[in-house]
């Protein structure tokens, strides 16, 4: 299944993994396997939305959602 991924700021330069903005996930993955398979760092992953809201690493994904993760802000950590 696909799902549509957002990456801003310094995620952005994990884009490359991605094929057009998406990733093939298998059914039952979580966003925490996502984050994984694109190669982000899970301490640096600080919210995550899936259509709008805001979920945990745990919840599973279904095809068609978007995935939107934000970093830590500057100077945050």
């Amino acid at each position: 299944m696909d799902v549509h991924v957002k990456l801003i700021s310094t995620f952005a330069r994990y884009r490359e993994n991605l094929n057009n903005g998406k990733a093939m996930l298998k059914k039952g993955d979580t966003i925490e396997t996502l984050a994984k398979k694109i190669g982000l760092h899970l301490k640096y992953v600080r919210l995550v939305f899936v259509n709008g809201k805001q979920e945990d690493l745990d919840t599973v994904l279904t095809g068609g959602d978007t995935v939107f993760f934000l970093p830590p802000a500057i100077g945050g950590g």
